[in-house]
């Protein structure tokens, strides 16, 4: 395949580059609940239909975590030890299995998270972070078990409070970031000050981001992947034989 010459920051095809699909039924193996069929077959459902689209598809999947809810505990068990037994590079399945265990809110889940954010990240794998970045799919995991402390946190569960505070000084920016908006939305009145006292002061700028809903942010233009603009892109203006001229 033949490279052509890249425009902006267009990419561009490479002659190694290549396409390989592999079809699998599901990544998990529920060795030791083979006498779960039920219950594994929902887990299964729930995490394929996070990527549903349509009229019905959050319905569907709200149905599949309800039915979870129910055996909540052992579900939970069974996220975990499928969780530890995927491949390192299985990204989306293991954020999968960690937003289901979000979803359940069972008190088992807090091991589960405090121990996805005690390890050690791995480094970058990627050869080109701007396409793709291994380390990025690690943070969103590990943003993920946060959001499942923050959950607990905000039904009492004080423990969780104590692992969001053990991660408010994570060595990475968007895991400290994450751990102290949760921390400040289910702490109370005190929890400003509280977390003032407790971080350095180079990162008391945590304090001032404010969450802000998907739907209200203002969207980026332009950027990675979008070819910039030059003059050959850009149409030629309109006359307009009514405008009129300032004067100097």
């Amino acid at each position: 395949m033949k490279k052509r010459d890249q425009r902006g920051d267009t990419p561009s095809l490479d002659i190694n580059d290549q396409l390989k699909v592999k079809e699998i039924a599901h990544p998990f193996r529920f060795e030791k609940y083979s006498k779960e069929n039920e219950l594994t077959e929902l887990i299964v459902e729930a995490v394929n239909r996070m990527g549903g689209s349509g009229e019905l598809a959050e319905e569907k999947y709200r149905l599949c975590v309800d039915k979870l809810c129910r055996k909540s505990k052992l579900t939970s068990q069974i996220i975990q030890e499928e969780y530890f037994d995927l491949a390192e590079d299985a990204y989306l399945d293991r954020w999968g299995l960690t937003m289901l265990a979000v979803e359940l809110q069972d008190q088992n889940g807090l091991a589960f998270f405090d121990k996805i954010l005690a390890e050690e990240i791995p480094e970058e794998k990627s050869k080109d972070p701007h396409s793709f970045t291994s380390v990025g799919e690690e943070v969103m995991i590990r943003t993920t078990a946060i959001e499942g402390l923050e959950r607990l946190a905000a039904n009492g569960n004080d423990d969780a409070i104590k692992v969001l505070f053990g991660n408010i000084s994570h060595e990475v920016f968007s895991v400290r970031r994450a751990a102290t908006q949760a921390l400040l939305a289910v702490g109370g009145e005190n929890m400003l000050e509280k977390l003032k006292s407790e971080l350095p002061k180079r990162h008391h700028d945590l304090l001032k981001i404010k969450r802000t809903d998907v739907r209200n942010a203002e969207q980026a233009e332009g950027g990675l992947f979008i070819r910039n603009q030059d003059d050959s892109d850009i149409p030629a203006p309109k006359s307009d034989s009514s405008a009129k001229h300032c004067r100097d």
